[in-house]
């Protein structure tokens, strides 16, 4: 399996229909050496299941959204042991850091701030013209950062303004962003969000960042810069799996017609679940993640050696035979699509997993309150990424 030619580094690769690989991969050499990145490429689902919930043998300290700024901003290795990032974090430090806001995120609190997800979808679901538009600039990138805007304490007047540069940020953490993305974070959205937490220790209020400027950790008050870095993660995380998964959406309903008809002849609330979690599971909005042994760990018929890095393909651990039958076929009555790892698993499972399939859920409802249906009417623009599966152009049309 070492005379494979995909390059799992190539953004490219993800283009094509790299699900053929995978199940080659899952039958022969589930846990594989990828010799030119260095790096051992994870197919199983039960393999990423053990990794990722085993955080003392596989490492987050150094992979993660956003952990190159840095050093494509002054050319020199950042040391992560100490990093501010909850993403780069391993516990204990982890958990203590995560629980400054993890429980804002719990399906209590989310269903408590339903009614404002929903005003948010439906003002931008009414505003849809009946002819041509872009679902992508129209839906999947102002949902999460409109719903995410608002709980982090952005004035309302600022929220366009924020969506472009969520995009920045998760573009510059997937390593697609430019010299030119970097001065923007740091001489832009950085001072801006300093600005805000500033307000907020003259008037807190409940939103995320009074949380944040409040909180403690280790018996001290967050200082200025780890509060940043925090709001930084969590809107790039925030946003871009939720813009992704309805990037998804908008696939499936337009690929699948009579599948997407079944739904719009009945679109319940556990109906528009069913479609949100086979969605999550096929189309696997974030492809991967990445781990780094910190000791030498048999898996299979290999030993994973002390400082290897692990890629884990979510997208191919959703489709694991072991785990699903039919698992290439795209079923909205699944019984079980819950178990996908779209969201991870252990550790660093989402935070925002609830919030972001409640925003699919009631997209999904909003869509059909307003239509039967939606159709493809032009040629999309899939994203060139080795992380996020989206577009940046899927032109659509609701079916009346």
């Amino acid at each position: 399996m070492n005379m494979l030619s995909e390059r799992f580094d190539d953004p490219a690769f993800y283009l094509g229909d790299p699900h053929a690989t995978y199940r080659r991969l899952r039958a022969e050499d589930p846990v594989h050496w990828y010799e030119e990145g260095d790096f051992w490429v994870i197919t199983k689902y039960d393999d990423i299941k053990f990794i990722s919930t085993h955080p003392l043998l596989f490492s987050s300290r150094e992979i993660a959204i956003l952990s190159g700024l840095l050093e494509r901003r002054t050319g020199t290795h950042v040391q992560r042991d100490d990093s501010p990032s909850v993403m780069f974090m391993d516990p204990p430090k982890h958990a203590q850091y995560r629980k400054i806001v993890s429980w804002r995120f719990t399906p209590k609190m989310v269903n408590d701030i339903d009614d404002h997800v929903r005003g948010v979808i439906r003002e931008l679901v009414d505003g849809l013209p009946d002819g041509e538009f872009d679902l992508i600039e129209r839906l999947a990138e102002p949902v999460p950062v409109y719903v995410f805007s608002r709980l982090l304490g952005v004035p309302h007047d600022d929220w366009h303004q924020v969506v472009e540069w969520a995009s920045v940020i998760a573009n510059a953490g997937s390593g697609q962003g430019t010299p030119e993305d970097m001065d923007l974070i740091f001489n832009e959205v950085g001072p801006y969000l300093w600005n805000l937490v500033a307000e907020r220790r003259v008037a807190p209020t409940g939103d995320l960042l009074t949380l944040l400027s409040q909180a403690e950790f280790e018996g001290r008050p967050l200082e200025d810069g780890e509060i940043i870095s925090y709001g930084l993660t969590l809107l790039a995380a925030g946003s871009e799996t939720t813009q992704s998964l309805i990037g998804g959406l908008g696939h499936v309903l337009t690929a699948f017609p009579e599948q997407a008809a079944e739904f719009f002849a009945e679109p319940t609330p556990a109906m528009a679940g069913n479609v949100v979690e086979e969605t999550l599971r096929w189309w696997t909005p974030v492809m991967s993640m990445a781990r780094k042994a910190t000791t030498d760990v048999p898996l299979r018929d290999k030993v994973i050696r002390e400082g290897d890095g692990v890629l884990l393909l979510y997208s191919a651990a959703n489709r694991d035979e072991e785990r699903w039958d039919d698992v290439d076929a795209f079923d909205i009555r699944r019984p079980d699509a819950s178990g996908h790892l779209s969201f991870g698993i252990g550790e660093h499972f989402c935070m925002g997993a609830h919030l972001a399939r409640r925003e699919g859920r009631v997209l999904l409802e909003e869509l059909a309150r307003r239509a039967r249906g939606l159709e493809r009417v032009g040629e999309a623009s899939p994203r060139l990424s080795s992380l996020i599966h989206t577009y940046d152009r899927f032109p659509v049309a609701l079916v009346h």
